[in-house]
């Protein structure tokens, strides 16, 4: 696989790069550094996304430089590089009508179950996050590690490991972890700015979280209509690590977040202390994730969804556990 890739970014000088709609740390971290290596070898990268840039990954280098996939002309692109990124439709509607025949696509993740293998060429692998995979190919390629890529790539493995706390983390990701450090990476800074950097707005939002959350047999769940977001003035964004929080209780073994949206959907975030593998409930209702992470999004009424969801759940951790 990694010679393939070799091959075709030798033999190619433009490329555009992408990855899924509602991009985190992991998406958005590939996404940089995987420009910024392509970059070093004398090519042309743009990174895209049809989602901003969250707030809290704004300090990323290169994120200001992020572009709307309307942005970019599809007839200056030789290859498209997907990373992290499980299904070509998660791409969204903009960047998929840039893809054209004749162009290559090379497909660069980690989710490796769920993958369909979309790319002309595929590294897809397990790891931890994509920018381990992005870490394993830089010496191939002949790439230096510099400060501004480790910094991406170690944002990554925060983001897909929630700080080293999932059954993910193996020997491999905190090697790589501590070697990324020998080449400048401010940890604390990353942290920083990945968990201490809400806004009052958001806080409040967390309070409402907590304070209508409910628990049964073993799962924890809390919803968010949209007359939430107005009235706290906050969006779908502001809601990343609020089921983090959920998950945090004890005595319990699933955690779940509804948020309701403005165009008649809910995006379901669901969290797993271990033995749950939730990225399966997911997929029954075309989502994706990780075993301990994963998400979705149904058209439907909140309540609807939500007696949907957890009565799936609920099956679930009967069969399972």
């Amino acid at each position: 696989m990694i010679s393939e890739v070799k091959a075709v970014i030798r033999a190619h000088a433009r490329f555009g790069i992408l990855s899924h709609i509602g991009p985190e740390g992991d998406a958005i971290g590939s996404e940089l550094a995987l420009k910024f290596m392509l970059e070093q070898l004398g090519k042309e990268a743009w990174a895209a996304n049809r989602d901003l840039v969250p707030p809290s990954l704004q300090f990323l280098p290169g994120a200001d430089a992020m572009l709307h996939p309307t942005q970019l002309r599809s007839d200056e692109i030789e290859v498209w590089c997907i990373v992290d990124c499980g299904d070509l439709n998660r791409i969204g509607e903009d960047a998929l009508k840039l893809l054209h025949e004749g162009q290559i696509i090379i497909n660069i993740d980690h989710h490796h179950r769920d993958n369909p293998r979309f790319g002309h060429i595929n590294f897809v692998k397990e790891a931890a996050s994509t920018t381990q995979l992005l870490y394993e190919l830089a010496p191939h390629l002949g790439v230096t590690i510099t400060p501004q890529i480790a910094t991406c790539l170690y944002t990554g493995i925060v983001a897909d490991t929630d700080s080293f706390r999932n059954s993910n983390v193996t020997r491999e990701v905190l090697e790589m972890a501590a070697q990324l450090l020998s080449y400048g990476v401010d940890t604390r800074e990353i942290a920083i700015n990945l968990y201490e950097r809400r806004s009052l707005s958001e806080l409040q939002l967390l309070g409402y979280v907590l304070q209508n959350a409910q628990i049964s047999d073993g799962i924890i769940w809390s919803t968010i209509p949209k007359t939430v977001f107005h009235q706290t003035n906050t969006s779908v964004t502001d809601t990343e690590r609020l089921v983090e929080e959920l998950r945090s209780v004890a005595g319990i073994e699933v955690a779940v977040l509804f948020k309701e949206l403005d165009n008649g959907k809910i995006k379901v975030s669901l969290r797993s202390k271990g033995r749950a593998t939730v990225n399966s409930v997911a997929r029954l209702f075309g989502g994706g994730g990780h075993e301990q992470a994963a998400g979705c999004v149904i058209p439907g009424d909140l309540a609807e969804v939500e007696e949907r969801v957890l009565a799936e759940l609920q099956r679930h951790l009967s069969r399972n556990l």
